[in-house]
């Protein structure tokens, strides 16, 4: 990961650093474990780090989400998030309810989707030629309830970079789109989003490179290594 572009009010002049994504199918759900360590250096000279952490499994079914969040920063814990949320029904609305940083729950309305079922949900619409389309989204990531994004899908942006390392036949004879996702807080569907996602998104849902644009300053990820996990035994 690196610095792609940072606007003049954001202060940064570098980036670099790495993320690690591991999906694991179980028999019942799936498993994401996420962790992006960056390192930036601001143009006054300062230095600092942040390592965050994202830990969720999700039932196959869409309707309930175990969640876990660490985010660190220069050697300290700045926020910690754990909880879970439940659906009614496909579709229909559920509640999210938090232990940490402190005993809380809300309503998740209607057309909640959780993250695995919301990307499973992307690249159908994608193979269907669907060029845009709305979900409220929960990953139990920010405590302020659900985001709602926008996804506009299209021609794959060209390959560039180091060559991938591992188990590179995961990445050969899949459909590819370009996607963008306009993340915004709940309720607030203004001009600006709270951050934006492109992804080089294969039919496998395995991406090639992302851009993480935070409105001050975006951030390039390119894949340089992968590798095939086991399939449950059901």
């Amino acid at each position: 990961m690196k610095l792609s572009v940072a606007r003049p009010n954001s202060g940064i002049v570098e980036v670099n650093g790495r993320m690690v994504l591991e999906t694991v199918e179980a028999c019942e759900g799936w498993e994401v474990k996420q962790r992006i360590k960056l390192n930036f250096l601001r143009n006054d000279g300062d230095e600092f780090t942040t390592d965050s952490s994202f830990t969720s499994y999700e039932t196959k079914d869409g309707l309930a989400l175990r969640f876990s969040v660490r985010n660190i920063q220069n050697d300290e814990v700045e926020e910690e998030l754990r909880g879970h949320a439940d659906l009614e029904s496909p579709g229909g609305k559920g509640r999210a309810s938090f232990s940490l940083p402190e005993p809380r729950s809300f309503e998740l309305p209607a057309g909640t989707l959780f993250p695995t079922t919301h990307l499973m949900l992307v690249i159908r619409h994608a193979r269907d030629g669907e060029k845009s389309a709305s979900y409220s989204v929960f990953d139990g990531a920010r405590p302020a309830g659900a985001f709602g994004p926008t996804r506009v899908a299209g021609r794959p942006p060209p390959q560039a970079g180091p060559p991938v390392r591992g188990d590179v036949g995961l990445l050969r004879n899949q459909p590819a789109w370009g996607v963008r996702f306009a993340f915004f807080a709940a309720g607030d569907q203004g001009a600006n989003p709270e951050y934006e996602l492109a992804l080089d998104l294969l039919g496998n849902g395995i991406a090639r490179s992302m851009l993480l644009d935070y409105g001050e300053f975006a951030v390039d990820a390119r894949l340089v290594q992968i590798q095939a996990l086991p399939r449950p035994q059901c």
